[in-house]
């Protein structure tokens, strides 16, 4: 008997010291919430004794938004019948911490649920590293606004939404006039300078739903939910006048202009092809009017 319990304590040890270099948030809460067990790394994490814990409620513990964040969690583990696992959102150190939480229901040896328990480990490097690649792989590197991928991304929800709610939507497709000019006379590092400096003063001018994306060389567009024909065009023209006072320090003097076709969501422009095939077109006759000029379809 002595030996079956040193073996029980030896096992208790062996469980613990697992639990607490295991490098995981490890906890086990009774059905009534109260904590039964927390690792070291619990405490750590939350800066408290693991004593503050053991017979208290998140509800005790934590602030109330926290609290019942959790006992949601330990509901759907009351429910389950076998592990689960999901990404949480926990605020810890006034920062937002992403992790992987395991959770599980704990029975008795009859069948008999009287616990949950849960493994988290942090990957808040891994979540922040995704999303720096998310948001490489949709921006433009030079300018920083949205790439031609993602900006005919956001324009096809749009205009989804357009449909479904009977909604205005406008476009704008924007084009810098004699840029190829600028290229061979300064240099692809001032014509760079330009392309920033323009991206800069049309983001001035958006709105905060409105999304400005680079359709490639010196082409961009601007996708304008729930904007009419009229305001688009007052818009656009704002845009206009702004960029044709512009004069880059780069430029040495010299203006640098845009000119600017407009298209809207109706019943003949249905499709997002259609839609931006109609601005460019617009935007051409621009082009064909003089330059720095706006025009619409």
């Amino acid at each position: 008997m002595s030996q079956d319990t040193d073996w029980s304590q030896r096992q208790l040890q062996i469980f613990k010291a697992i639990a607490d270099n295991a490098g995981a948030v490890i906890g086990a809460k009774g059905l009534d919430g109260k904590y039964l067990y927390v690792n070291q790394q619990y405490g750590r994490l939350f800066h408290r004794p693991l004593s503050d814990f053991l017979g208290h409620t998140d509800a005790q513990l934590f602030p109330p938004e926290i609290a019942a964040q959790f006992r949601r969690a330990d509901v759907m583990a009351q429910k389950a019948t076998q592990a689960f696992s999901v990404e949480e959102v926990v605020p810890v150190d006034g920062l937002e911490r992403d992790f992987l939480s395991i959770k599980f229901p704990i029975f008795s040896e009859d069948g008999v649920l009287f616990a949950t328990g849960l493994v988290a480990a942090d990957i808040s490097k891994i979540k922040d590293l995704q999303r720096q690649l998310q948001n490489m792989a949709d921006h433009d590197v030079l300018t920083t606004c949205y790439n031609r991928r993602k900006i005919m991304e956001i324009a096809a929800l749009h205009l989804k939404k357009a449909k479904r709610y009977q909604q205005d939507l406008s476009v704008l497709v924007f084009d810098l006039d004699n840029f190829k000019q600028v290229n061979d006379t300064f240099g692809h590092a001032v014509g760079d300078c330009v392309l920033i400096g323009f991206v800069e003063r049309v983001n001035a001018e958006l709105r905060k739903p409105d999304e400005l994306g680079r359709l490639g060389g010196e082409e961009f567009i601007a996708i304008l939910p729930d904007t009419s024909a009229a305001a688009a065009t007052a818009l656009a023209e704002r845009i206009r006048k702004k960029i044709a006072i512009w004069y880059p320090v780069a430029l040495q003097g010299q203006a640098q202009t845009c000119s600017i076709g407009i298209a809207g969501y109706s019943l003949s422009l249905q499709s997002l092809d259609e839609l931006v095939a109609a601005a460019d077109h617009a935007m051409y006759q621009a082009k064909a009017s003089g330059r720095n000029c706006v025009r619409s379809f």
